[in-house]
């Protein structure tokens, strides 16, 4: 798993830097790599466990076009099988949906992105192929409990 050793390096790395960076800036920055490397792990299966083929394919194309492709079947098409063979691979591999995972993975990019100031709710939305601010307002505040615009304003904290 060559990503699983760059991230970790890149973690690494930002915790040695500390110092280097205003405190705000470096803690955000280690919690979105740690984020990201704990999101990941938990989409991989336990080392010798076989996965999948469909399910290495669907991780692959999720990185891809999760900002393009947001239904299962998009990925089942893409794939070249059936919804429900996809499905049962990504319940098979993670326990969970896919929808599911499509989802988080959108939902790690929405929190990444709406984590630094250039980006406004809008201009997600737009980012991440919502239909309109209010959708994406809809999905961000039920998987998170907060609206984008309070989610961008809330204070910093070391656990950002």
């Amino acid at each position: 798993m060559p990503w699983l050793e760059q991230t970790a390096l890149q973690l690494l790395d930002e915790h040695r830097a500390l110092g280097r960076r205003p405190l705000p800036v470096h803690h955000a920055l280690r919690c979105r790599l740690l984020e990201s490397l704990l999101l990941r792990l938990a989409h991989s299966a336990p080392a010798g466990a076989g996965r999948h083929p469909t399910y290495e394919r669907f991780v692959n194309a999720l990185e891809s076009n999760f900002r393009e492709l947001h239904r299962v079947e998009d990925y089942a098409r893409l794939l070249g099988c059936s919804v429900r063979t996809l499905s049962r691979a990504v319940r098979a591999a993670t326990g969970k949906g896919a929808r599911e995972v499509i989802d988080e993975r959108r939902l790690l990019e929405a929190r990444r992105l709406l984590d630094h100031a250039q980006w406004t709710a809008h201009a997600v939305t737009a980012h991440l192929g919502f239909t309109d601010a209010a959708d994406f307002g809809r999905f961000f505040r039920r998987h998170t409990g907060f609206t984008p615009a309070a989610y961008a304003t809330r204070p910093s904290t070391p656990d950002r």
